[in-house]
């Protein structure tokens, strides 16, 4: 005979534990259908939330990419501008050659400073579709010679000749 008095201490009892045993517990060894489902919900919750950091993460790398060849191709025209021999021209727009969403503009304003210009060097990424100018940008701002300068013709007359005097005495 087993001795039930060490797994039931009280044996009147016994039958109070087998029942509720049997109520909350149908099937002991296993899981239950609800757990299943609880642990399926949170693991595709933890999954989506890794898959969307991870793809949040390679965008951002590959924009900080194409900044850093942004960068370096304003480095490196800057370095020519300043090599060359001939006076710098303002440009309104030249495409990079890796990076085919990106422009480089060359603006060439006075400085503070006598016998000064200001060479303004922007990246500016642009959208494909409508080439419309985005968000992402570089400046870089050197301060050059007035002789490195290409300066326009100061204009010999005004812009509408002797009929603007005609209308504004």
């Amino acid at each position: 005979m087993r001795n039930s008095s060490k797994r039931f201490p009280m044996n009147e009892n016994r039958a109070k534990y087998s029942e509720s045993r049997q109520l909350c517990c149908r099937n002991p060894g296993g899981f239950t259908m609800l757990e299943i489902l609880l642990s399926i919900t949170v693991l595709l919750v933890g999954l989506t939330v890794i898959f969307h950091t991870t793809r949040s993460a390679l965008r951002s790398m590959s924009s900080a990419r194409e900044l850093s060849e942004a960068q370096n191709a304003c480095h490196t025209i800057l370095n020519e501008l300043l090599a060359q021999s001939g006076k710098i021209r303002p440009d309104e727009g030249k495409k990079i050659d890796n990076l085919p969403h990106w422009k480089i503009r060359i603006d060439i304003y006075p400085a503070p400073q006598p016998r000064l210009y200001v060479l303004h060097l922007s990246a500016q990424q642009f959208s494909p579709q409508d080439n419309m100018l985005m968000g992402i940008k570089y400046h870089l701002i050197r301060w050059v010679p007035v002789e490195r300068v290409w300066l326009p013709p100061p204009p010999t007359e005004t812009m509408f000749g002797d009929e603007f005097d005609e209308f504004f005495p």
